[in-house]
């Protein structure tokens, strides 16, 4: 992974997606799998080695996102 880029992550399988240099690409290839994935599944941004962001399919199938640390 090169240092600035957005990387968009499956936490389930831990496969990797898509690498961006925009935060606004990152989020919208995000939403995009989310969208797509089981309910529980969990999406990530990382930025430099770090989850910024992590978005799930909640039950009723909306995406919300979960606080990172």
């Amino acid at each position: 992974m090169a240092r600035g880029l957005y990387s968009i992550v499956d936490e389930t399988s831990e496969d990797r997606f898509d690498e961006t240099d925009s935060l606004d690409e990152a989020l919208r290839i995000a939403r995009d799998l989310v969208n797509e994935a089981l309910a529980g599944g969990a999406i990530s941004i990382e930025h430099d080695g770090k989850v910024i962001r992590q978005f799930v399919r909640n039950g009723r199938g909306e995406v919300e996102e979960e606080p990172t640390s």
